[in-house]
């Protein structure tokens, strides 16, 4: 018995140490060697994607960041699609398209959800690139230029934009999500390095239209599905770090919770759709692995290594301390819960309990996955 826990231990212990540690390290290092790229002789022509859901506060920001862009105005288009939105977003994209007349915009009278308007407003355009980006992530004057340039590689299918959070002061939440921000994109940059890039993030991102295939009906992370179906395709998916946009996170925890739940059921549809692409032999099923199906996994490897210990705790020294080791920590990730309603912030303290968070918002995702709820919707307040 002590040899089958302890291998149990080990093992879904390595597993997570991989993905947590060992991976995001060998990408930041590949992450030093950047790709090159000739000069773009001619520029394609693009057009920018966007979902809206009541979004008037930062929308006309938005549309504004995007025109004043330094790339060739002639060559740009922006749709935006509002899901039904009821605070005024409509009247405020009416009023933009006065003064964009590259501006199009269309309303969905019934809440439809971003993969859906996205596959509508793909279908509208014949610009040779689309670029997908979220309504609150805003550009510079050289972040569509730099977005664009990889395709001056004829393999280059899809590129990445880099991503950073425009923070809340005395927001812990939103300090952790820049921090978790931050390590995504350090990673991003590792996986472009080999043109493996598993996964979009949903602020920017481009892609060859003649690559992009609707997302399914029912689907929720449309991001990650339609990069890892350019991979598919056989194309390269990189990082471009000079492509900057900026984006802002809700400072509620619990908003931050129901998204990553949300997010997390997304993240199981595409595992079982791309399943045939988790080939560890290659950089492609190496990176899917390390980066992002361990990931999701780590909650029940968590569960596997600590019942493993506990398991053999009457027989090992070491699996007694791993198990007692591994209970204090699930009992300080509870004791943030109520020091934080007290005021009192303990930095290790908040990384154990938002790791803890992370990973059970990945079992409640898992289980819904199961489900068959299709509501692909979300608003800005999480629901």
């Amino acid at each position: 018995m002590i040899l089958v826990s302890g291998f149990l231990f080990a093992a879904a212990s390595a597993l997570v140490f991989h993905t947590y540690v060992l991976f995001p390290a060998h990408m930041k290092r590949l992450s030093r060697h950047p790709k090159r790229y000739d000069e773009v002789e001619n520029w394609p022509t693009v057009a920018v994607l966007l979902a809206a859901y009541n979004e008037a506060e930062i929308l006309e920001a938005k549309i504004t960041s995007i025109f004043k862009t330094s790339y060739p105005k002639h060559k740009i288009e922006v749709w935006v699609g509002s899901d039904a939105s009821t605070d005024g977003t409509d009247t405020i994209l009416q009023k933009l398209a006065e003064s964009y007349p590259q501006l199009h915009f269309e309303r969905f009278e019934a809440r439809s959800g971003k993969p859906y308007i996205i596959n509508t407003l793909a279908n509208r355009t014949q610009a040779e690139v689309l670029v997908i980006t979220d309504a609150d992530a805003l550009f510079d004057e050289k972040t569509l230029p730099e977005l664009l340039h990889p395709f001056v590689n004829a393999k280059v299918g899809g590129v990445q934009a880099n991503v950073r959070i425009r923070t809340i002061e005395g927001s812990e939440v939103a300090r952790q999500e820049a921090s978790y921000t931050l390590r995504e994109m350090e990673i991003k940059a590792g996986e472009g390095h080999w043109g493996v890039v598993i996964g979009g993030f949903g602020a920017a991102y481009a892609l060859r239209k003649t690559l992009f295939r609707p997302v399914p009906s029912g689907f929720i992370v449309d991001d990650f599905y339609t990069f890892a179906d350019i991979s598919q395709q056989g194309f390269q998916t990189v990082f471009q770090p000079s492509a900057i946009t900026t984006l802002s996170v809700s400072a509620d925890g619990k908003v931050q919770f129901r998204r990553k739940r949300r997010i997390g059921k997304g993240n199981f549809q595409n595992l079982r759709h791309f399943r045939n692409l988790l080939n560890p032999v290659n950089k492609l099923g190496y990176v899917f692995w390390s980066h992002k199906a361990l990931r999701w996994l780590t909650p029940f490897l968590i569960t596997l290594a600590y019942l493993s210990s506990a398991w053999g705790s009457n027989e090992s020294y070491l699996l007694a301390w791993a198990f007692y080791g591994m209970t204090a920590c699930f009992l300080l990730a509870l004791a943030d819960i109520p020091l934080r309603q007290l005021g009192i912030s303990i930095k290790p303290l908040r990384f154990l309990s938002h790791f803890l968070r992370m990973n059970w918002a990945l079992v409640l995702g898992f289980i819904d996955s199961l489900g068959s709820d299709k509501k692909v919707s979300w608003d800005n307040q999480g629901q």
